[in-house]
């Protein structure tokens, strides 16, 4: 039995989810009571694009959290093209999931950062996976968000042209619609089974087990019409985001097994992971760890993942999350300390 209760972390998370949907529209702008869901001693992770022009990942404090965000707010309203598309029109956060673990007191969800409608009705958006921890009295002490920057940017560069031609064609911008802005596009479909945690617990742990082995053991992890998405590197030299098929993914896993820097790997620990026993779920932080460049530094990059079970030790989903900048810079200095001692 956990700290707290699930009703606890439910009515805390539908909370932090109401408030948000409410302030980041409110005019005049007040985050207070956003602010105010985190604890004075929060601790903040962005693993995406970081703080300090992303020299930093981690925030301590609420006042830091609100310093930053109100800096960062004020830069992209003062000059939004130098900045990137205005962050200040960036409006809504649907959730389409989430996850509670009452025995850690944890809640695991996708946001969607998704901007206002820019006049056409077409809908802009790219995904974040975020872990939160409980801290207790309505509040949350620590939040991780992980997301592809290049992604996000981009997102924001093609709603920045589709306002620019709504402009053209002399289309105001529409007010603001809650409605709007919090359906969900795009809904995954599921299986309708369910299966008991042990099981789940022993799939997993015998993927984890087989994805550190021979590209045919971890294929056959999947079902034949499994889809497997990679919101990082992606695949096809990053044009594609999505493949389908175990033979296509024994395909890129025999790939990368024979290349760099996947053959450099060694084993990959996974921080924790949480299981969906009602939907078959199981999402996941591993290590991207290097093996010893021959001096015992550790070269490692954190990504989340979800996958979705489909029963006999097969899963039918999986989706990786992470920056491929960040990713690719841990290769290139393993590599840099690896050769400089040949």
């Amino acid at each position: 039995m956990g700290k707290w209760s699930r009703a606890e972390l439910k009515e805390s998370f539908d909370k932090l989810m109401d408030v948000t949907d409410r302030c980041f529209i409110s005019d005049p702008f007040d985050l207070t009571d956003w602010l105010h869901c985190y604890t004075d001693d929060v601790v903040w992770h962005d693993l995406g694009s970081g703080f300090n022009n992303g020299w930093d990942q981690e925030l301590n404090g609420r006042v830091a959290v609100n310093q930053w965000l109100t800096a960062s707010l004020s830069a992209a309203k003062a000059s939004p093209l130098n900045a990137g598309p205005p962050d200040t029109e960036m409006k809504y956060w649907p959730v389409p999931w989430y996850i509670l673990d009452e025995e850690r007191g944890w809640a695991l969800c996708e946001w969607q950062n998704r901007m206002r409608d820019p006049g056409t009705g077409a809908v802009f958006e790219e995904k974040c996976y975020s872990q939160l921890i409980y801290g207790g009295n309505g509040q949350w002490r620590f939040e991780a968000d992980i997301y592809n920057p290049t992604r996000l940017r981009m997102m924001k560069v093609r709603w920045l042209n589709a306002r620019r031609q709504a402009e053209a064609a002399n289309i105001p911008m529409p007010p603001l619609d809650l409605d709007w802005g919090l359906r969900l596009v795009d809904q995954e479909k599921e299986l309708g089974q369910s299966w008991s945690r042990e099981e789940i617990q022993r799939a997993f742990d015998k993927y984890i087990a087989c994805a550190q082995g021979k590209p045919e053991d971890h294929a056959n992890c999947f079902t034949d019409d499994a889809a497997y998405r990679e919101l990082g590197f992606g695949f096809q030299n990053g044009w594609q985001e999505e493949i389908r098929g175990r033979k296509t993914i024994l395909n890129w896993f025999t790939q990368r097994s024979n290349t760099f820097p996947d053959n450099q790997r060694q084993l990959v620990p996974v921080s924790w992971h949480v299981i969906d026993e009602t939907r078959g779920w199981v999402v996941f932080e591993c290590l991207n760890q290097m093996q010893d460049p021959g001096n015992g530094t550790v070269f490692q990059m954190r990504s989340f993942s979800r996958m979705k079970y489909a029963g006999n030790d097969q899963w039918h989903f999986k989706e990786d999350i992470y920056d491929p900048v960040k990713m690719r810079g841990m290769f290139e200095r393993w590599r840099e300390v690896h050769d400089s001692l040949k």
